[in-house]
């Protein structure tokens, strides 16, 4: 799960980096859309971990909740 984690927040700097470079205005057009391109991909796969781990966590709480419900000897 730390690998998930750091892969999610080295994304989302990766991702902040890229609208810093998009709001200085300094690049061309092509570079413009080349960088939005690469942002939107990275939003993707951030997406995508959260998801993963929204269902981790349903699992766990499901697990959980099962051994709570079990009778007790």
């Amino acid at each position: 799960m730390n690998e998930k984690k750091s892969s999610f927040e080295a994304e989302i700097l990766e991702l902040e980096s890229l609208v810093r470079k998009l709001e200085e205005g300094d690049v061309s057009l092509e570079e413009s859309k080349k960088i939005y391109k690469q942002g939107i991909s990275i939003a993707q796969n951030c997406n995508q971990l959260l998801k993963e781990t929204e269902l981790e966590i349903k699992d766990l709480k499901e697990e959980l909740e099962k051994q709570f419900d079990e009778p007790q000897e």
